[in-house]
């Protein structure tokens, strides 16, 4: 088969799979879609589009580092999207090509090994549409960063150090530094003495490249809530029983998609786990020992290695979740599957194929609601009330408003996490895994105890709250009371850190300037 025809061979899986969402006008909405990147993608959107570079986020938590931090996926080439189109069209493009790439990375890599086309499609798909990924569509950073760990090992394996390099600085663009963190982890298992000057290179080029990010994102780290590291409890949370990893093996009858199942999912299929088992009695076992050690580190806190991994080995004590590693569990299973041999039954491999397609796309029912675009990032009454306030004032949330019971409207109109910033509207509090020192800790103190005068010295003048309160409150209207005082502009600001423009410069600097040489390089090559 034509490497064209592999193509649009790819192209009818997707259409397949994704086919109400590119074809309606539904599209994937849910969770951190809502609470983090909509909000984060528009604001960036919004700002490039003006010609400004987003440097500071001014409508959560008094003000937070925005390019500084990964999650804004600034420089990440698929953001680019954001910055064309609406967000809606542009967030169905982004879903649809990295599945459309995953698949093709991983065709390309099993290729590369000399692997038969029916097994390459096999192991393709059970990669492109595992558990894993599709459980990622609502995490845009951890998706964009995933997809690349194929063509990782492909380069690697073909000592392309440039493009490893370049690859590498992508992946940390796309803003989930765990991601990064397990990919060099697989690659390692692969890294024969030929190969370590291709990675240590590549290393170096990402680093270099990617300058722009990673400068000024350290001195936002070693300003946040993560300075110190994470206790052993936070880091251990959400690790894998040895139950589960049998579990999650199996076709699920109900998801619970508010759960840690996100984590935990790494289904590939019912048939294919009968080719991992004939690679195992039929060949030469190799990668049953990156196997091994990836369930001992899933397992987290029910196995005491994870706990001297957390305080020897330095990534253990700064990510959490460990169970979030069987990504790596599932590429292994992936090209076990593709590497396997079947003997005379090869004939079936293509039906083994369909059926394993149909068997994912069933799975995929249910682990990413859908909701008709038009109802994105809606105007409700409250959001219509505060921008319609024109002191600046900020709000503040009080958790007795929030019920799994609220419909979408009523949700959104509690303005929770991140909604508030497409609407420039300024919120007290927000939503992000990385927050400048203490400022959550201050926030959660201001909602135990929301005191009119007290609240007033940091300019909040707005409470949401489904409590009947006066004591220096004046109701706007339903669950909106005003802080009646704030009769002055002398507010205390309780930002501990703001980001020095020196970093973003020194950062700009080394970017282009390594991007200038490798460049230069490559042509004299």
């Amino acid at each position: 088969m034509k490497k064209s025809n592999y193509l649009l061979f790819f192209s009818i899986l997707i259409l397949f799979f994704f086919h109400d969402v590119i074809f309606t006008y539904k599209t994937f909405f849910f969770r951190d879609i809502i609470n983090l990147f909509m909000p984060y993608r528009l604001f960036a959107a919004e700002n490039i589009q003006n010609g400004n570079i987003p440097i500071w986020n001014p409508y959560t938590f008094f003000g937070q580092p925005f390019l500084a931090n990964p999650e804004s996926s600034l420089f990440y080439p698929f953001t680019l999207l954001f910055y064309l189109f609406k967000f809606t069209t542009a967030y169905k493009i982004f879903i649809v090509s990295h599945f459309f790439l995953s698949l093709l990375f991983f065709f390309l890599l099993t290729k590369s090994f000399k692997i038969k086309n029916s097994y390459a499609i096999l192991g393709s798909i059970c990669w492109g549409f595992s558990g894993y990924m599709l459980t990622r569509i609502e995490f845009l950073s951890i998706l964009g960063a995933a997809i690349w760990l194929p063509l990782a090992l492909l380069f690697l394996l073909n000592k392309r150090k440039v493009l490893l390099g370049l690859l590498f600085a992508i992946q940390i663009f796309a803003g989930h530094p765990q991601i990064i963190f397990y990919t060099i982890l697989v690659l390692l298992f692969f890294l024969k003495k030929e190969f370590i000057y291709t990675f240590v290179t590549s290393v170096v080029f990402a680093l270099l490249i990617a300058s722009i990010q990673i400068i000024p994102s350290f001195n936002f780290i070693n300003n946040s809530n993560r300075a110190h590291g994470i206790t052993y409890e936070e880091a251990s949370s959400v690790s894998m029983k040895p139950v589960e990893i049998i579990k999650n093996m199996l076709p699920r009858k109900n998801t619970d998609i508010t759960g840690n199942l996100w984590l935990k999912t790494f289904y590939i299929g019912l048939l294919p786990i009968i080719f991992i088992i004939s690679y195992f009695l039929n060949s030469n076992r190799r990668l049953i020992i990156p196997l091994i050690v990836i369930l001992i580190l899933a397992l987290g806190r029910y196995t005491p290695i994870y706990g001297l991994l957390y305080k020897y080995i330095l990534p253990f004590s700064k990510i959490r979740y460990p169970a979030a590693i069987m990504f790596l569990f599932t590429f292994i299973s992936c090209l076990i599957i593709s590497k396997a041999n079947i003997g005379k039954y090869i004939k079936l491999v293509p039906f083994i194929s369909v059926i394993t397609l149909f068997d994912l796309y069933l799975y995929s029912h249910g682990l990413n609601p859908k909701m008709p675009s038009k109802l994105i990032n809606i105007k409700t009454q409250n959001i219509l009330t505060l921008q319609g306030r024109t002191d600046n004032g900020k709000y503040l949330v009080l958790q007795d408003v929030y019920s799994k019971k609220l419909n979408y409207y009523d949700f959104i109109n509690t303005l929770p996490t991140n909604i508030n910033i497409p609407h420039h509207i300024n919120n007290a509090s927000g939503y992000d895994p990385l927050t400048t020192y203490g400022i959550e800790t201050l926030v959660e103190k201001l909602k135990d105890n929301p005191d009119a005068k007290e609240l007033a010295k940091y300019n909040i003048k707005y409470i949401i709250t489904n409590k009947k309160i006066s004591n220096g409150w004046k109701i706007l209207r339903n669950n909106i009371f005003e802080n009646t005082h704030i009769k002055t502009n002398n507010f205390i600001n309780p930002q501990p850190f703001y980001p020095n423009r020196i970093y973003y410069l020194t950062g700009l600097w080394l970017t282009l300037f390594s991007m200038t040489f490798l460049i230069i390089m490559e042509t004299k090559i």
